[in-house]
């Protein structure tokens, strides 16, 4: 069954359980939400990169969330503006986790419909799949995108695989199969947006570029319940383990210029290593990444990445987050030696308080030295400062 078939039929089956009915219509009105958050940074880089200076840019969401019958409705806006930080520093992990083309977007429209008898639930639309998939959440503090998800991940494919800033039309199937196991997978259209003009919101299903495929399987001790209003609720705990595979359909020309397979797998682990007696929320957590992936056609051919975080380090700031980590693509063999340069392993250590100072608003103060920019053994290790501020209404 090729792609357009494939998510055609998914959404049929989806929105065969909701007829357009004034009982319908009421009842998704009556329960709809929405909520407005506004993010912005500025940069400096102080030395080294490829010039230093000062940047400014923001990252506007508007969420849109609905339920009916247990079914649930999620549309969501971005816009971006402003310059680019990692065009001073010449990184390639990208710095800034909302650094994007200047435009406004439909960002993710999808239904979710859960599958009661397995413990489960259906998904079908315009979808991030970073936002469900190599997440992790004691890495969600940094602003470095490789915290975000793994830089062996975000940059496979054409335009990279549906994730920020550009989405594609999926289909997520997820299980909650026995205590403590989450599985979840999903069918991807392979080419989000359109690679010759990327602004703006492009949905384009062709034959040609084959699908995105992944899997991911999950291990929670002591299980909890955290907070996620439009994909149902999300399986929490004081450990965490992640295993995660993906595979593109089509094969793409790699650095022998023979076809060659994009495939990859990760493994991520992170859990809370220690709890302040008086309050359980406060206290120190440890997370690390490593990631995987076909060096014969992938710039790439490991990710290692790691961090802690510490939630009210200081007396009297009980919410206020500190967190230290590192990341660290590797160059793979076959990249290298058709290059012909002489390049080193980029890393980048992060230094970073997120100071809350309301329930609707906080600051974050940002440090990252990088070391070896690009990988050019050239460029002298930069070394960058910053201020995010959010605001949510």
């Amino acid at each position: 069954m090729n792609n357009k078939y494939f998510f055609t039929l998914s959404l049929c089956l989806i929105l065969g359980f909701s007829r357009s009915t004034n009982a319908f219509q009421n009842e998704v009105i009556k329960s709809l939400n929405t909520s407005i958050t506004f993010t912005s940074d500025l940069f400096a880089n102080t030395s080294g990169g490829n010039d230093t200076g000062m940047r400014y840019m923001d990252n506007l969401d508007v969420q849109i969330i609905s339920k009916w019958n247990d079914i649930s409705f999620f549309a969501y806006g971005l816009a971006n503006h402003g310059g680019s930080i990692s065009e001073l520093t010449g990184d390639i992990q990208s710095v800034s986790n909302i650094e994007a083309e200047n435009s406004w977007r439909l960002y993710e429209v999808w239904a979710n419909v859960p599958i009661k008898t397995l413990n489960g639930s259906l998904l079908v639309g315009l979808y991030d799949l970073n936002s469900e998939f190599d997440v992790i959440n004691t890495g969600g503090l940094f602003l470095n995108s490789s915290h975000g998800i793994g830089p062996d991940f975000s940059s496979s494919g054409v335009t990279g695989p549906s994730i920020f800033p550009y989405t594609s039309l999926a289909v997520r199937f997820k299980v909650n199969f026995m205590q403590g196991f989450t599985f979840k997978g999903a069918i991807l259209d392979a080419v989000p947006s359109d690679p010759s003009n990327t602004r703006g919101t492009k949905i384009h299903i062709r034959e040609n570029e084959g699908s995105l495929i992944t899997s991911e399987i999950s291990w929670n001790k002591n299980l909890g319940i955290n907070r996620s209003v439009e994909r149902g609720v999300h399986e929490g705990a004081p450990i965490r383990v992640v295993i995660g595979i993906w595979k593109y359909s089509k094969k793409r020309v790699g650095w022998d210029n023979q076809l060659k397979q994009d495939a990859g797998i990760y493994f991520i682990a992170e859990g809370k290593v220690f709890s302040e007696m008086n309050d359980i929320n406060q206290g120190l957590s440890v997370f690390g990444r490593f990631g995987a992936v076909n060096a014969e056609i992938n710039q790439f051919k490991n990710y290692y990445g790691a961090g802690l975080t510490y939630t009210g380090l200081f007396p009297h700031r009980d919410k206020d987050l500190f967190g230290i980590a590192a990341s660290l693509p590797v160059n793979g063999d076959q990249y290298l030696e058709n290059s012909g340069f002489n390049f080193s392993d980029e890393l980048i250590t992060e230094f970073t308080y997120l100071l809350n100072v309301t329930d609707k608003f906080s600051l974050q103060f940002d440090a990252q030295y990088i070391a070896n920019p690009n990988q050019q053994v050239n460029l002298k290790d930069a070394v960058l400062v910053g201020l995010r501020s959010i605001i949510s209404f």
